[in-house]
């Protein structure tokens, strides 16, 4: 009898030995799901499209996780919990993770969910606004972010045109409208969106893209992780990034499929705006990178230098330290 009890508990500590990894950070096990909360940036959208699917086709639960994917009521207060690691995982933008480390708050990109910026610059097709050299003495339609104004300037200096001469008028989260609408000239847009709906009304755009201009790339948007949440659980993250790798992959193989399970999830969208953006998104989400989510080292140091290089950071800050390529499968 103790010879079968001890060799039961020799049995027992070899478990736990081989588990000690996961079970000091908290990692998931086959039998519990371990439960982990992503908050998003925004309202579910086509950036997205990854998560729900890995969600959907299981691929969380296959690495042990049980994922609550949350809305936030204040996208900015999201970062703070996610670098403190009340919130394990997040969706931010590397201009925003960027200005946080200079301001010594621990917030880490863990992939680029899109490899090159999608945005715009946006006017109606036929209002003569063909280059940044055009947009002065015209109104430019503004969210109220830092980064606008040194944005603007850099692109009307490269073309040789007076920043001074452009109006900020202040319309909030409702740009497009203010577009569409005759309020603004001029408005910063993301074309898998505003683009995408802007052909499905019939309106025609004027876009100046702001990838290839001579504005610094940038990732946007990003996942994110604390410090903490990285140092703790390792392997957590790992399980985590994997099946959020596997679901990108999923929808750049798929896209149709990929924006139906979105749906399913976000049936408050408009069908056809979601299924165009993420026909228009997919291919663009791995880009010129050698897999999924892959962040380059230049990319987020030239874009910081050009930040502190407009007194838009306290500091300058470490770029490896910002983003870490280590979780990607």
């Amino acid at each position: 009898m103790w010879k079968r009890s001890y060799l039961y508990y020799v049995r027992i500590a070899l478990i736990v030995l081989a588990l000690g990894p996961l079970v000091a950070c908290g990692a998931p096990t086959e039998e519990t799901p371990y439960p982990v909360t992503l908050s998003l940036d925004w309202v579910p959208n086509t950036n997205h499209s990854g998560f729900y699917v890995a969600l959907d086709q299981g691929y969380y639960a296959e690495q042990g996780l049980a994922v609550d994917i949350q809305i936030p009521a204040d996208p900015a207060a999201a970062l703070r919990q996610v670098a403190t690691g009340n919130t394990e995982f997040g969706v931010s933008f590397q201009e925003e993770v960027t200005v946080s480390r200079a301001n010594d708050i621990p917030v880490v990109s863990l992939a680029a969910i899109v490899q090159h910026n999608t945005s715009a610059f946006a006017s109606l097709a036929d209002s003569g606004l063909e280059t940044p050299a055009d947009w002065e003495g015209k109104k430019y339609g503004s969210y109220g972010q830092p980064l606008e104004p040194p944005v603007i300037e850099g692109l009307m200096r490269c073309a040789g045109a007076d920043f001074s001469q452009v109006e900020f008028v202040d319309v909030g989260f409702d740009a497009y409208a203010a577009l569409i609408n005759g309020q603004v000239d001029l408005i910063w847009i993301f074309m898998a969106w505003d683009g995408i709906q802007a052909e499905l009304q019939g309106h025609q755009l004027s876009t100046i893209p702001l990838y290839g201009s001579c504005i610094p790339d940038y990732y946007t948007p990003v996942v994110i992780a604390g410090e903490k949440t990285i140092a703790e659980q390792p392997e957590l993250v790992k399980r985590f990034m994997t099946a959020t790798a596997r679901g990108y992959e999923f929808a750049i193989e798929n896209p149709l499929q990929a924006a139906n399970i979105l749906l399913k999830y976000a049936p408050e969208n408009d069908p056809e705006l979601i299924r165009r953006s993420q026909e228009w998104l997919s291919p663009r989400y791995q880009a010129d990178a050698p897999q999924w989510g892959w962040q380059q080292e230049s990319t987020w140091g030239d874009f910081a230098s050009w930040l502190y290089e407009r007194a838009l950071l306290p500091k300058e800050i470490e770029p490896q330290q910002a983003f870490t390529n280590d979780f990607l499968p």
